[in-house]
């Protein structure tokens, strides 16, 4: 892992209780802030580094008692089509036993200098749960915690820009409740503002 670098990632899941739900998958980035001025990601980069990982959800349920909850699946029926695929069992999912060496190993979530979600009451209490269910231990930093909705709040206050805005150069290329978009577009949305005040141009 270079030095200083910050990860982030998001769930999805089929509950919005934290700590029942069941993770559906998870998508994550580990990527270097400091780029954001002087050499920053494009959209098709940020992608390209993205790293994903989809779960077996019926295992879930069978053996750690997570819950499936009716209005969660309701609200996935009325996404688009192609972002329901995610819910469809594949012989490519995994135990999600392997949560933690994804988010601790791979991403590198313990060693990260900030780790970025989109909110902290949701994602952080998910790992948390699911840590817990399959006999882990949560070692990541508290100090290191950190909200994207609020940055992103914080820095547009007194403008009517939204947390949840798309740059126009992109907004035929994003896919919302895709995970991998998801972390992608908070990155580029991250950019987007440093560049709009710190930019060369």
């Amino acid at each position: 892992m270079v030095a200083d670098m910050e990860i982030i990632y998001d769930y999805e899941t089929l509950s919005e209780d934290q700590f029942v739900a069941p993770v559906v998958c998870v998508a994550g980035i580990e990527f270097d802030s400091e780029r954001f001025v002087d050499n920053p990601y494009t959209w098709e980069e940020l992608l390209d580094i993205t790293k994903f990982q989809k779960y077996n959800v019926q295992e879930q349920v069978e053996k750690y008692g997570r819950k499936i909850r009716k209005f969660t699946l309701d609200w996935w029926k009325r996404q688009e089509p192609e972002v329901q695929e995610l819910l469809k069992p594949s012989d490519e999912d995994v135990s999600v036993d392997e949560l933690y060496n994804f988010l601790c190993d791979e991403l590198n979530m313990v060693t990260a200098k900030k780790v970025w979600t989109r909110g902290n009451t949701f994602d952080p209490i998910v790992t948390l749960s699911m840590f817990n269910a399959t006999g882990h231990k949560d070692r990541t930093p508290w100090w290191t915690i950190r909200d994207v909705r609020s940055y992103i709040e914080g820095f547009t206050y007194g403008t009517d820009i939204k947390h949840y805005f798309v740059p126009k150069d992109v907004e035929d290329k994003f896919k919302q409740h895709d995970p991998r978009h998801d972390v992608a577009m908070d990155v580029y949305r991250m950019q987007f503002l440093i560049n709009t005040m710190y930019g060369k141009d």
